[in-house]
């Protein structure tokens, strides 16, 4: 089975942030109006793993895309990156902080961020664990307010890609 992945359809979002509200909430254990009360006050750094990024006046959400043979988990020195239940993995708690898997991430989708884990540093290589991998759980996608978060795999990716150029060709035409 095929790893799936959060896309995001930058038509219709919007750049609201819901969906790294409701990342730390989910990774923070709390709901997302207590999240968002906590944001407002800045009372708590919210650690979320995805980042909705903004380029000429379009954004959308970015994160880790799951990849079939992840540069990530193929770099990790103490082998704590891997696969695991169609996604992959970072056990934080074990995490030594070297930075290899943020450094090979095509994606640019790891960051180093405070951990909740045991780990010693309380620093942790994070990125999207997709909320655990079961399916209909993934907080982003549940929050989006225009449904523009959706949890596929590459074949559904592909015929977005494919739609979309059709789309365009008409438009040409």
């Amino acid at each position: 089975m095929a790893n799936k992945f959060i896309f995001a359809d930058p038509k219709k979002c919007i750049g609201c942030l819901n969906c790294e509200l409701a990342c730390a909430a989910k990774h923070m254990e709390i709901n997302f109006e207590e999240a968002y009360d906590l944001a407002l006050n800045g009372e708590v750094e919210l650690i979320h793993r995805n980042t909705v990024i903004k380029i000429n006046g379009i954004s959308a959400p970015m994160q880790c895309m799951q990849c079939e043979n992840a540069p990530c988990v193929n770099i990790c020195p103490i082998n704590i990156i891997k696969y695991e239940n169609n996604y992959v993995k970072i056990y934080e708690e074990d995490c030594i902080v070297c930075k290899s898997c943020m450094m090979v991430c095509p994606f640019g989708a790891i960051s180093i961020a405070k951990s909740n884990s045991t780990n010693i540093s309380g620093f942790a290589a994070i990125k999207c664990d997709l909320c655990g991998g079961e399916e209909g759980k993934q907080a982003c996608v549940n929050i989006c307010p225009t449904d523009a978060i959706d949890l596929i795999d590459n074949d559904e990716y592909k015929k977005r890609k494919q739609k979309n150029v059709f789309e365009r060709l008409n438009q040409d035409a």
